[in-house]
This record gives C-alpha cells, structure tokens and sequence, in this order.
C-alpha cells in the first residue's frame, strides 16, 4: 500500500470515529415509547392471526442482535433487515416520520486485504476500500392496502486497483435498487391468509439464498424488473411466491435499466407445519438472448430442514438440479448441501455444524452448475473482493463452523473446510485457472474463516455495527503445478463499519 493510500485509510477511519463521537442526533436510540403505546402494541399483538405473525428463532429482538442458530449468510446487512428494522420503528428517521412514512438510512464502510492471489488475473497483493450507501423510503396507509418502496443505493469503491473501481461489481453510482408499488392484505380473498402483490423493481431472497438472494455481504445485489406475488408466510404455516422479472443490469456511471432479451421466472412453496420435516420446492426458469452466455436454463430443488432449536440436533438438505443448454450446448449440472447442527444450552450460546457441499463439474466450462442470483458467504466464506470459492465444480465434503456468543452483542465464527474440484479436468470456477489434463489433481486447499460481529446496545452507538474477520487459504497442490506464482498460501481480513439512522 502507498502512502497516499495509507493517508486515505487513516482519513476514513477518524471520519468513521468522528461520526460515532460526535453524531449525537443522527445516531440517537429511538425516543421511549408511552405507557399508551405499549399497551397498544401488546393489544396488536395479541390479535394478530397466527398466519401473519412472523416469529423467527433466528432473530432475538433488539436486546440480543445476534444468535447462536443463525447462518453466516443471514447478516445484519441484508436488504429486509433494514426494511423490518424500519418498520417496527427501530431507525430513528422511522420514529420521527408519521404514520405513513418509513425512512432509513444506511451506510457501510469495508476495507478489504489480502495477500498471494488465488487468480491468474491477480496473481500478488491487493486491496479496496468499498462503501455502499442505502436510503429507504416507504409509503403507506394513505390508499389502504397500497405501498410505495423507493429504495436508493450508492455503491462506490474509491480505493481499488485492477480497474475494480469502475467495474458494475464493484461500484454503481447513485441508482435504483427497488421501485415498486405493492397491494398488501391481511386476509387475501377471506382466506386469513396474507398476502402481497409488487410491480415494479424489486429484490428478492429465497431459502437461504443459495440460487435467488437480495443485498449481500459482497458487493453485488441483483434486482429485478417486474411482478411479484406471495400469499401465507415463510417462517410460519405455508407461503406460496410467484415471479416474472427480468434481472436489471448494472452500469457504475448510468442508469441501471433491465438485461434486453432476458427473462426470469419461477415458483416457490415452503411449508412450516412440521419441526423436523419444513420444505421448500422451487423452480425457476431463465432464458437470455443475446446477453451474457445465452443461457437456457431451467432449475428445480427442494429443501428439507428443522430449525436449530436449544439441546437439539438439527440438519438441512438441499438439492438443486438444472437442464437446458448454454450457447446452444446441452447442459445438466446439479448441486447439493448437506448440514448437521447441534446447539448446546450453555451460559454462552453456541452452535456446532458439519457441513457438506457437491455441485457438478465438467471439462467444458459452459456445463458446470450455474448459481444464478446466489449468495456465496453463507457457505464459502468472505465475497466481494475475495470470495475464492464458487459453488460450481467444486467438492468439500469436510466442513465446520461454530457460533459463540461470548456476549449476547457479540458473536464470535470460526469455518474450517477442504476443497477439492468435482472435475479435476475442469475449471477452477471465478479463477481462470484450468488444467484440461488433469495433471494438476483435484485438491485446491483448505481455508480457515474467522469473524467477530459487535452490535453496541447502548446510547447512540445502538445505531452502529463492527465487524473484523480474517481468512486463511491453505493452498492445495493444484496451485503448485496449474501456474506459476501462485502457489504461496492467500491471508485476508478486512474491518467493516455499519451505520444505520
């Protein structure tokens, strides 16, 4: 790093300080709520029907930000969880709007470094600064059921070498991420059923995001164009969603518009009746024109899961299958997660997991699995500049992560897993790495993943979120014979702050 850069760095961290000092108003707790009000809200709460209340292990309330049973891929930083966080009134612009309006405001600051590169295209040192600033307005209860959602992001990486800067991963300057007009009903059709109908641009998060999810650990966040229905509810009893979209494409400097000649669509049913045995069923269909790979392709799954409960063992199946062609080639491909959890009732929480991960690989890169819209960080680690592991012609069939929480504001994880190719004559996917003799054997390594989350719960600083992690890639033999330069083992951290008013 040059000193300029450095300079830069030391700038950013006494601003992120100076605003956590000194921003007594913006980052305020939300004022006390009246005697009036909580009386109020315990009456909601009692008459609200069963199918619309949401009540979610994975979440503990404002007092305890963190769990022990929830999944590194589920952060503080998704897009709903801002959405909720403002609707129930917990961002202090929500709590000064009236009743029609919702108002939030995010920013968060990364920066990002590693060492020994795991690609061809950079082989040695690198390192980002990346910012992504989120502005969140809803309007409602002004046409009952009507609601608007406007939702602004800036996404910029002002310290970035290898052109990353003005790359549509990395940076999209001032854009629409949601713009959409919704029906809501507490009781759809007289069924007591609840139900939402959005047209407009919308995000999404499906299961836990292995093929469709919304604003993410890294940096890019796929949005969508079109209609959206659900009715029941996902984390109770039964839900059914339906969509037709086309996925908007990215530009740093202009407005982002939809992908032309592309399209995506698809179904998905959960059902939450039984505790060892909630499912989701999916399928979705997508076809490119023009774009991209000229991707035809349609992709089936169902997951089979038990919540993670206290002294109970739980456990998490899902298994994805895709056909169809890519650039006119026959493709079928098929991926498949496996996970064993235990959470143990001691004085500091904390859960315990085996994991397991296959997806198919071939020799001709177009016929691996696709991971369309994906999250990675739930399973493989830190994305964004990182993420050396795709999920597609890999194998890891020895994994684990555990959850503490030493504090119930503070939640310690540490992953350990070994990678192998599926393929060892195909590609190592999102490296540019290939060896189609084989010569090079399968094994990539193994990687060891450590983060620790603080979320304050005290005074103004309620309104700001730490997190340090750092990553070590054991290199395997492949990275010994495939190319030369790239065989000393990866180390990478970053720090992140997160600011929410």
């Amino acid at each position: 790093m040059t000193w300029r850069n450095i300079q830069y760095t030391c700038w950013l961290v006494f601003f992120c300080i100076g605003c956590v000092l000194w921003s007594k108003y913006l980052l305020a707790a939300e004022p006390p709520k009246t005697e009036a009000q909580k009386k109020e809200e315990v009456q909601s709460n009692k008459e609200s029907p069963t199918i619309i209340k949401i009540n979610n292990p994975l979440t503990s309330g404002t007092s305890t930000p963190f769990s022990a049973q929830e999944t590194p891929g589920h952060t503080r930083f998704d897009f709903d969880n801002l959405t909720k966080l403002m609707e129930e009134h917990k961002t202090p612009l929500a709590a000064m709007a009236p009743d029609w309006l919702n108002l939030a405001v995010e920013h968060r600051t990364r920066y990002d470094v590693f060492d020994n590169g795991f690609t061809r295209s950079i082989p040695g040192f690198n390192d980002q600064i990346h910012q992504r600033t989120r502005f969140l307005m809803e309007i409602k209860n002004i046409i009952d059921p009507l609601k608007f959602t406007l939702e602004l992001t800036d996404i910029r990486a002002p310290m970035a070498k290898y052109g990353q800067d003005h790359s549509p991963v990395f940076a999209n300057h001032f854009d629409f991420t949601q713009l959409h007009l919704g029906l809501h009903s507490k009781d759809f059709l007289g069924t007591g059923y609840a139900a939402k109908f959005e047209v407009g641009r919308f995000m999404m998060d499906l299961g836990e995001a292995r093929l469709v999810g919304g604003h993410r650990w890294g940096t890019f966040s796929p949005a969508f164009d079109g209609l959206h229905f659900m009715v029941g509810n996902e984390q109770e009893k039964w839900s059914l969603r339906v969509f037709g979209a086309r996925p908007v494409q990215r530009d740093p400097n202009s407005m982002d518009w939809n992908t032309p000649e592309t399209y995506f669509s698809g179904a998905q049913v959960t059902n939450r009746d039984l505790r060892w045995a909630n499912f989701d069923g999916y399928f979705f269909q997508l076809n490119e024109g023009n774009n991209l790979r000229k991707r035809n392709l349609s992709t089936t799954g169902f997951r089979l899961f038990a919540k993670p409960t206290k002294k109970s063992m739980d456990y998490e199946i899902e298994s994805m299958y895709q056909f169809g062609d890519t650039r006119d080639k026959s493709v079928f491909a098929h991926r498949h997660h496996g996970e064993i959890g235990y959470s143990f009732d001691t004085a500091m929480p904390l859960r315990a997991v085996y994991l397991f991960d296959f997806s198919s690989g071939n020799r001709d890169p177009d016929k691996n699995f696709d991971i369309l819209y994906a999250k990675r960080r739930v399973e493989y680690g830190p994305t964004g500049m990182f993420g050396p592991f795709f999920p597609s012609n890999l194998l890891s069939p020895v994994g684990f992560r555990a959850t503490l929480l030493p504090l119930p504001n503070v939640r310690l994880m540490m992953s350990h897993r070994a990678y192998w190719l599926a393929n060892k004559h195909g590609a190592y996917v999102g490296s540019g790495l290939q060896d189609p003799t084989g010569r090079a054997g399968s094994f990539l390594g193994n990687m060891l993943d450590v983060s620790v989350g603080w979320d304050p719960q005290f005074s103004y600083l309620k309104r700001v979120s730490f997190d340090i992690g750092y990553s070590h890639i054991f290199k395997g033999d492949y990275f010994n014979k495939v190319a030369d330069g790239l065989s000393a083992d990866t180390n990478y951290g970053y720090t992140m702050a997160t600011f929410k008013f």
